[in-house]
């Protein structure tokens, strides 16, 4: 990979604090949902990383989309009647949320999270993906049907995918 396949891919307002984008959700320490003005610009930016999406949708249920991002995950959610979990994108992962910090110049949190362990270097986390983009596309597939989540109760085993050590990336 290029060096500048990893450089920030957006350029707008420049001085952006990542809580201008992500906001910790209720749900669990290791869940961020990302403003709705912000989405789609997320979207794009997780889009352009050339990982596999796993997308579910069926006439008369839920919609979701998820993209395997380090140790955790991206989702998408567009919800039809009355779900657990609101539409929106969030971000399972602290080591996801920094590296989309990164990738989209936004100054990230400056210490450890809640259920973060330690703050990690920014050129390991790049490191890592470029791990990420050469692992099999159906190896990342199951990780990210792993992470759709429909309810409350489903999001529990996708937030395990934000725990695992840095060896189990794959």
């Amino acid at each position: 990979m290029s060096a500048s396949h990893n450089a920030p891919v957006t350029s707008s307002e420049q001085g952006r604090v990542w809580s201008q984008v992500f906001r910790r959700s209720r749900i669990s320490p290791h869940v961020f949902v990302v403003a709705g003005a912000a989405a789609d610009e997320v979207d794009q930016v997780v889009a352009g990383l050339g990982l596999p999406q796993a997308i579910t949708n069926s006439l008369f249920d839920n919609a979701h989309w998820a993209t395997p991002l380090l140790d955790g995950a991206v989702t998408r959610l567009l919800t039809y009647g009355l779900p657990a979990l609101p539409s929106g994108t969030r971000v399972y992962g602290h080591r996801p949320l920094r590296l989309l910090c990164h990738l989209m110049d936004l100054h990230p949190p400056t210490r450890a999270l809640t259920g973060e362990r330690h703050v990690p270097d920014i050129d390991q986390l790049l490191a890592h993906l470029d791990q990420q983009r050469q692992t099999e596309p159906e190896v990342l597939l199951v990780r990210a049907r792993t992470a759709v989540a429909n309810d409350a109760q489903e999001v529990t085993p996708a937030v395990g995918l934000a725990t695992a050590t840095p060896g189990e990336l794959v």
